[in-house]
């Protein structure tokens, strides 16, 4: 056997982030959802791509004007990263003693999951905007039904949004998307002249009965189909990549990767790639997943381990060369397929990005 090394030095994995693609996800959201304002839900550094420069482009580019994340201190980080920039930001999780004080500071707003979390709000930020989440079937976050109209009630509180979250949206034929949208309606009735959001990505693109005045977009945004097949109208905005560092002839025989799980049925070509399960691609993508090079699907042969990954290339048209650019995830596969064939779902692919995957924009 022999192999071919790439010279030092080592260039690890890096994720082009496509900011035009971006856009025009959120203008094919405003398009389906016309009649409705379109936020940006870019918690969780914007689904791991990158909280200052998404949401500044979504600003600057798109004109987006409401925010959402989940923490105060991500709240604190987005006003920090517009600037100058009017935006409304909301925190999904609510305000607590402790960070009070940066709802004050960072001028943010609270999404009020509970009676007792709007009470505290309504003592010690009196007529300051609140929104309130209502519990309608998910059974996960959100004010009980029951106690909606104790919430009404209460002195100084402001209401300006109320909004749940369906729990089945990625199947637009399940019975409980209809059921959670009744009851919604029936809890707006506690809070008369608000702003009422239903919808996420799915329920943007699901039709005007789920938008609202407000929809969330979040994984639509970021490339990612939000139902259970994919929707080519959404365009990829997330390319994982990394080079290949090494080829190396192998026999028939010959094993690859941990395990000795991929034994070669013939003389063979093995592509080294410089990333890994550190990185953010699944373990489990072998033996299934496949990725592209120069155009050409090659499949994964062997263990993922943490920081590579080993290609069969041997039936490429092209033989790949030291250096080359393997995709994982992008235009090529797309998200959607690469979370399938993994097991996963398209947002822990891009929340999962390690931490010395480069973000490289364009």
């Amino acid at each position: 056997m022999s192999a071919n090394h790439i010279t030092p030095p080592l260039q690890g994995p890096w994720v082009d982030i496509d900011l035009g693609n971006l856009c025009e996800n959120f203008s094919l959201i405003r398009s389906a959802a016309s009649d409705s304002e379109v936020a940006a839900v870019v918690k969780c550094n914007a689904y791991g791509l990158g909280l200052a420069k998404i949401a500044q482009t979504l600003a600057d580019r798109a004109k987006c004007k409401t925010f959402f994340v989940v923490y105060p201190e991500e709240g604190a980080a987005l006003r920090n990263a517009l600037g100058h920039r009017e935006a409304r930001i909301f925190c999904f999780a609510g305000q607590t003693d402790q960070t009070l004080a940066l709802f004050d500071q960072a001028k943010l707003i609270p999404v009020l999951n509970t009676l007792e979390q709007a009470q505290h709000w309504a003592d010690h930020c009196s007529g300051r905007e609140a929104s309130i989440h209502v519990e309608t079937g998910m059974n996960r976050i959100g004010a009980d039904f029951s106690d909606l109209a104790k919430i009404a009630s209460l002195k100084n509180l402001n209401v300006k949004m109320v909004m749940t979250h369906l729990a089945c949206a990625s199947d637009p034929d399940h019975p409980l998307n209809s059921a959670q949208r009744e009851k919604f309606i029936a809890a707006a009735t506690h809070f008369p002249d608000t702003t009422l959001s239903l919808g996420a990505s799915a329920g943007a693109l699901m039709g005007r009965e789920y938008q609202f005045d407000l929809v969330r977009a979040g994984i639509a945004l970021y490339g990612g189909a939000p139902f259970d097949e994919d929707d080519t109208r959404i365009k990829p905005v997330a390319s994982l990549r990394a080079p290949i560092v090494q080829l190396r002839n192998i026999a028939p025989g010959d094993a690859v990767g941990y395990g000795a799980t991929y034994i070669a049925k013939k003389p063979s070509v093995i592509a080294t790639v410089a990333a890994g399960y550190g990185d953010g691609y699944p373990r489990n993508g072998s033996p299934v997943g496949n990725v592209s090079i120069n155009g050409e699907r090659a499949p994964i042969a062997g263990r993922i381990s943490m920081d590579f990954i080993t290609i069969d290339v041997s039936d490429l048209k092209k033989r790949p060369e030291l250096g080359d650019s393997v995709e994982f995830f992008g235009s090529a596969v797309r998200i959607h397929e690469a979370a399938q064939t993994t097991n996963r779902v398209s947002y822990d692919l891009l929340t999962g990005l390690g931490g010395r995957v480069d973000r490289r924009y364009l």
